[in-house]
């Protein structure tokens, strides 16, 4: 598998979806308000928690156990067992306490909720499938539909007096479009189930599982506690949620390179933890590392400068009260960037228990910090209890990982960046005090300008020049030719 033109290839899908998707709120936020994404974003946050005992791990154990390329039929036919009961359950489950889903959401979505979780799990389980196979790059354009399916049905809908059920429906359509492409890809056919790997995808599931339910906590958590908080008319309201959210969403923008390489890797570092390749893997892991970081610091550096003029010009001037949870968030994504690398890698060498006991530090600190800081600081409280948490995360990943393998983090490259993002920083100051950004050109304008001399500040570091091109220029090259 070549990991450069796969993560290439998964940067290219992701940064379209995430364009559609970011458009679709971008008009959404317009159009109908925060309030109404106050209801929207905890359906995705009960969606989100839902697929954690949906699923029970079984997706990355599949995908470690088919990345090791024995008895893969047999593995899939056990896998897609092992997945319906806990769906058929959980959708029993939401129908008895219907009213209370009700209440918690402010609308009646639960139908389309359990639709939507069958369909997504589907969806998701035949991704999982195509990078078991090592075909992570196919997979690239399987992440486009979900967006543009919310962003073209969504505001179809929308345009016809759905409100925020268009947007569900638009979400359900876009995962539909996934789940029929994806699996008409996946080569692999089930064969006859066995207990004998039924035992080893929940042996390795049981520890994935709470890796999911700390996936869960940092990406939903917050909005679920605020929901919870709102719903009880203790503090804060639904046009706070989607601000907040919305305010994640732009920081996610940041993390599009890390994720995508970070998937990538996982089924190699697999394969060469079969065959005892320790050499490759600490090899891959700063190399991995690098690009990610080069995006996210500059990203935080010119949002501490420009977030009231992002929110305000790309939704309204409702959004504004985010401005100082963007700044918190953008900054966590620097921890973030290099998590997501560590954490795979030590998923792949099979130590999904580390990962699990890191996981649960996280979540204990997450959940006890979102209930403390909400309560006392609103939206901005819960943005910091994410960053504490992760912070701490990423530690005990990288402590682990590094047991097993030497981890060769990049000091010199990271402290460069750093110099020239607060160049870059210094310039779009300046530029930004002496001009009014009154409409989205003008912050296009911006941030461009910000690009531009970030770019030229480091490319002056040889060594920075000399880890891209090694990266990047093979895949260039193979693209060109």
């Amino acid at each position: 598998m070549n990991i450069a033109k796969s993560s290439f290839q998964i940067i290219i899908a992701k940064v379209v979806g995430s364009l559609s998707g970011f458009l679709a709120i971008v008009v959404f936020s317009r159009e109908l308000g925060a309030s109404p994404l106050g209801t929207y974003y905890p359906f995705l946050a009960l969606l989100g928690m839902l697929a954690i005992p949906a699923d029970f791990g079984i997706r990355g154990a599949t995908e470690k156990r088919i990345s090791e390329g024995n008895d893969v039929h047999r593995y899939l036919a056990t896998a897609i067992l092992l997945k319906l009961p806990p769906l058929l359950v959980i959708a029993c489950f939401l129908l008895l306490i219907r009213g209370y889903l009700v209440q918690y959401l402010g609308a009646d979505l639960v139908l389309p909720l359990i639709v939507a979780l069958f369909i997504r799990e589907s969806g998701n389980f035949s991704i999982t499938v195509l990078r078991g196979e090592l075909r992570v790059g196919e997979t690239a354009i399987l992440q486009i539909f979900r967006p543009l399916g919310w962003l073209i049905v969504g505001y179809f809908l929308f345009m016809r007096g759905y409100a925020v059920h268009g947007l569900v429906y638009g979400y359900i359509a876009g995962s539909i479009g996934m789940m029929v492409v994806g699996w008409w890809k996946v080569s692999i056919r089930p064969s006859k189930p066995t207990i004998e790997h039924a035992r080893s995808l929940l042996d390795y599931g049981r520890y994935g599982i709470i890796s999911s339910v700390g996936g869960y906590f940092y990406s939903w958590m917050d909005v679920a506690i605020l929901s919870v908080f709102v719903g009880a008319g203790i503090a804060g309201t639904r046009v706070g949620i989607g601000a907040y959210e919305n305010a994640w969403r732009i920081s996610l923008f940041a993390m599009m390179v890390s994720q995508a390489i970070a998937t990538t890797i996982f089924p190699q570092i697999s394969r060469w933890d079969a065959e005892e390749a320790t050499g490759r893997i600490e090899n891959i892991i700063p190399t991995a590392i690098l690009p990610a970081l080069l995006i996210v610091i500059p990203a935080f550096v010119g949002t501490a400068i420009l977030a009231k003029d992002i929110l305000r010009i790309l939704f309204t001037p409702e959004f504004v009260v985010a401005w100082l949870v963007l700044i918190v968030l953008m900054a966590e994504k620097i921890l973030q960037a290099i998590h997501v690398v560590l954490g795979r890698s030590l998923q792949a060498i099979n130590r999904p228990d580390l990962a699990a006991y890191a996981t649960v530090v996280a979540v204990i600190i997450n959940l006890v910090l979102n209930v403390i800081l909400i309560w006392q600081f609103g939206i901005v409280g819960a943005a910091i209890a994410t960053t504490v948490s992760f912070a701490a995360n990423t530690l005990l990943h990288a402590y682990y990982l590094n047991q097993f393998i030497d981890i060769q983090f990049p000091f010199i490259e990271a402290a460069w960046s750093t110099g020239a993002a607060s160049v870059m920083g210094i310039a779009v100051y300046i530029l930004h005090s002496v001009m009014q950004i009154q409409t989205i050109i003008d912050l296009f304008g911006v941030v461009l300008f910000g690009v531009l001399v970030y770019i030229l500040a480091i490319l002056v570091s040889p060594t920075i020049r000399t880890r891209l091109w090694n990266l990047a220029g093979p895949a260039i090259i193979k693209r060109i030719a």
